[in-house]
């Protein structure tokens, strides 16, 4: 008895002693978050800016209304862009970059100018996307239909992709890659597309985009070839986005950016390639 009621004390006591303290975080300056991607395809080029938003208080976007915007292909042309609307600048027509030549982007707002500078890389397109049955106990991954892609990388430099893959018009995949992957890598340059069944057999297997898809599927892959400081800012950007609360967990932190003066954000030169296929039984 006597321990019991030693034990309700003890708990009475720190109970009693609990006290919330408020912590004050600091919270960051102001800054211009711009983004923007433009391609070798022709198409609308576009750059949104936002102001960046306190790391407990990311409920809103504030969006940038009164900037002034254009793309210089250095060397070349000036293309102003026009605000629409959600913070969104657009050219009145339609662009595509040529590889090997460099595109700055100017932003001037509140006062400051923010400028990023891009070189088109060169690519190779995809050779081939296809799909496979991969049959029960092959490998750690589950029985069903996958589809791969195949193609090569440029030998004289190191090569950064990003790859999106669409499953009837629908986003499923976003993977990075590069020349560090060697025989992993998503475009399978050494499995012979010719002999998949045999491949298999083999226990080579392709390194699939990991989802399942159903016969009569329209499976879209857009491959992007980018610049080595833009794919690290993807990876950034990916670890920081997929923080899963445990102590193992990146500190949260910008991820690097091209941007002068402060910005945040990237301005990104992409050399974009698509594939398209309908699976088949």
């Amino acid at each position: 008895m006597k321990k019991i009621i030693a034990i309700l004390f003890a708990a009475f006591v720190f109970t009693a002693c609990e006290k919330i303290v408020d912590i004050e975080i600091p919270s960051e300056e102001t800054r211009i978050v711009i983004e923007s991607e433009i391609y070798n395809v022709k198409d609308l080029w576009k750059v949104r800016l936002s102001l960046n938003q306190p790391y407990f208080d990311q409920d809103s976007v504030d969006y940038v209304s009164s900037a002034s915007v254009f793309i210089t292909e250095l060397g070349g042309d000036t293309v102003f862009l026009n605000y629409t609307d959600t913070g969104m600048y657009v050219s009145m027509d339609s662009h595509q970059c040529i590889v090997g030549r460099s595109y700055e982007l100017n932003v001037a707002y509140n006062g400051q100018v923010y400028t990023a500078t891009e070189e088109l890389q060169n690519a190779f397109p995809i050779d081939q996307l296809l799909s496979f049955f991969l049959p029960p106990d092959v490998s750690f991954f589950p029985s069903g239909n996958y589809v791969f892609l195949q193609g090569q990388s440029d030998s004289t430099k190191n090569n950064f992709y990003i790859f999106k893959t669409y499953r009837n018009d629908t986003l499923k995949s976003t993977d990075l890659d590069d020349d560090g992957f060697g025989s992993v890598s998503l475009l399978n340059s050494n499995f012979n597309v010719n002999d998949i069944p045999g491949e298999l057999e083999r226990n080579n297997l392709p390194r699939p985009i990991l989802f399942d898809v159903n016969e009569g599927d329209t499976i879209r892959v857009e491959q992007f070839v980018v610049t080595e400081e833009y794919y690290k800012f993807r990876a950034d950007l990916n670890a920081q986005q997929n923080r899963s609360g445990t102590p193992f967990d990146p500190p949260p932190a910008n991820p690097n950016n091209n941007i002068s003066n402060g910005g945040l954000g990237y301005f990104s030169v992409a050399n974009k390639e698509v594939a398209e296929l309908v699976v088949e039984e």
